[in-house]
């Protein structure tokens, strides 16, 4: 008797192992499956007069191949790889369209101010004037297609980051419903047996929710795991979840940043987060198409106002005084901060006579801290502070200055409808959309003022003086402060544009090589091997059918002792 029921104990012991090793090679190709195997104990053994005899086999527990430190490393390179990757690919949008031959500006440029000095070497002839405008008008509407492009980008790389905080949010219920059912199927076993199958689901969840942006889990001792975000913030506790969202900029509604919903409303954290591809994106955004923008508008503006100086002082070819050459708002963008308690107005407009060289590209941000007001650029956060000074008595109107002089820009205060509270801000935008609004002002080729004197009454058709100057603008140094021609600034985009691909390229293949390292080290220790599993159905198999030869024979002596008792 006691044979026979070693030998079913083995039996099933066998039974057991060759289902787990089915189960093994039906999940071969299941992401985030991890091996499992049958652990076996040997029965306690019965105690005989000639000693202690084996009782058979006992399956303890069917376990997964699983090792915590390199399930981190995992869902670290998962992160790490998906910020590197966002941001190449996005980066590499703006190179290509900066550097393409077809859509740069530098080539646009180069044919405009050779067609002012076609104009120069024949200032009376009204088909060089043509082509003159044409290159301008063919310069403009490159200045606002690029521009444009900028704000696709822009468009899809915001629709890209409001699907991922959606993807955070499903992962983040997933993984608290799969919790309870994990805590359930514990509970079931009073903890001793582990459902596999689950965790495994869960680990896949986490990874998936590392390619999007950087967490932190946590196991519990009930089997949940609690998933932070950024500094500390619970996205997954036990089985609830906090719901994340994209929200706008107080600035700019085209500037999105993620929210945490809590009871009082949402909360910014976007400054927190830290890896994954809603990262990537957040910087090349911050680091890549902002800055380009800004700086293509710094372009745009600085040639616009020199331009417009020099044709502004100049006589057309009916020896009338010249008009602004390109139109641009002179008016530079405010956008007041919607929870001012105070009613000042701030107007900022660009210094004349032209002051392109002190142009920076960066966005500012004004705030009254009374009575003086500070100016943050915010590239950087360097602070200024600036002296308001009444324009007059009683005018209620104040300009700002300082003593290191403001970049470019003149700024106006008006409190004729209420005066300024403190911590009143202002955001100041001064190349951000200038390329997109820059345009040719003239349509007449006679009114372009390549003469220096010249009256209605005695007009000077062959003086080109005014022409040569436009035309030397092109190699002048005036931008950057006096270091770079429009040509030079305009390429230094370009170069920056190219080295931030270009180090994120090296940066992406680097993080790649790490999670493939890291993918391979789980796969060795989790992942399915076939052939292994081959042999083991085998030794299995084969383990299974001694048992049940030796049913077979103990079933045999057992009727034999029955039948000799009869």
């Amino acid at each position: 008797m006691s044979n026979l029921l070693t030998s079913i104990t083995g039996l099933k012991a066998a039974q057991r192992a060759l289902e787990t090793v089915q189960h093994n090679i039906s999940n071969v190709n299941t992401e985030g499956y991890s091996r499992q195997r049958v652990e076996q104990g040997t029965m306690p053994a019965n105690l005989t007069g000639s000693g202690y005899i084996g009782q058979g086999v006992n399956v303890t527990n069917v376990t997964r191949s699983y090792d915590q430190f390199v399930n981190k490393q995992l869902s670290s390179s998962l992160s790490a790889f998906g910020e590197a990757d966002r941001y190449h690919r996005m980066a590499a949008q703006v190179d290509n369209i900066m550097a393409d031959p077809s859509t740069g500006i530098s080539p646009v440029m180069n044919r405009f101010f050779n067609s002012i000095n076609e104009v120069a070497n024949d200032p009376s002839s009204v088909p060089a004037r043509q082509v003159m405008l044409s290159e301008a008008e063919i310069l403009t509407e490159s200045f606002n297609a690029m521009s444009g492009r900028f704000d696709t980008l822009r468009t899809q790389n915001n629709n890209d980051m409001i699907g991922m905080v959606k993807d955070i949010n499903s992962y983040a219920t997933a993984i608290a419903e799969l919790n309870l059912q994990i805590s359930q199927s514990l509970g079931s076993s009073q903890g001793t047996k582990q459902p596999n199958d689950l965790l495994d689901q869960q680990d896949a969840l986490i990874a998936k929710l590392s390619e999007i942006v950087n967490v932190t889990a946590l196991p519990q001792q009930n089997g949940m795991s609690s998933i932070f975000i950024g500094n500390g913030q619970a996205l997954v506790l036990d089985g609830s979840t906090s719901t994340f969202t994209m929200m706008q900029s107080k600035f700019d509604l085209n500037r999105l940043e993620v929210g945490l919903v809590t009871k009082t409303g949402v909360m910014e954290i976007t400054s927190q987060l830290s890896g994954g591809s809603l990262v990537g994106a957040l910087r090349f955004r911050d680091e890549v198409l902002d800055p380009a923008q800004q700086k293509l508008g710094r372009v745009a503006v600085g040639l616009a106002m020199e331009v417009n100086t020099l044709h502004e002082s100049g006589r057309d070819l009916n020896g009338e005084a010249g008009e602004a050459f390109f139109s641009f708002a002179s008016g530079i963008p405010v956008v007041e901060n919607p929870l001012n308690g105070g009613n000042a107005s701030v107007t900022v407009e660009f210094k004349t006579p032209s002051a392109a060289g002190e142009l920076d590209f960066s966005d500012y941000r004004l705030e009254f801290v009374g009575p003086d007001y500070t100016l943050m650029r915010m590239r950087d956060k360097q602070v200024t502070t600036l002296t308001a000074t009444e324009t007059g008595v009683g005018t209620n109107i104040f300009t700002l200055s300082s003593p290191s002089g403001l970049p470019g820009i003149n700024i106006t205060v008006d409190q004729n409808l209420g005066a300024a509270s403190g911590g009143d801000q202002f955001l100041i935008r001064p190349t951000y959309t200038a390329a997109q609004k820059i345009g040719v002002n003239i349509d007449d080729p006679r009114k372009i003022a390549a003469a220096t004197e010249g009256t209605p009454a005695t007009p000077a058709p062959g003086d080109n003086r005014n022409a040569l100057k436009m035309a030397e603008l092109a190699n002048q140094l005036i931008m950057v402060g006096g270091k770079a021609s429009f040509n030079d600034a305009y390429n230094e985009v370009v170069a920056d544009v190219g080295t931030s691909t270009r180090a994120g390229k090296l940066r992406s293949s680097a993080q790649e090589t790490m999670l493939n390292q890291a993918k391979g080290a789980r796969e060795s220790l989790a992942g399915v091997n076939l052939d292994e599993e081959a042999a083991n159905l085998i030794k299995f198999q084969q383990a299974y059918q001694a048992s049940a030869q030796a049913i077979s024979v103990a079933r045999s002596l057992f009727d034999t002792l029955i039948g000799a008792l009869r």
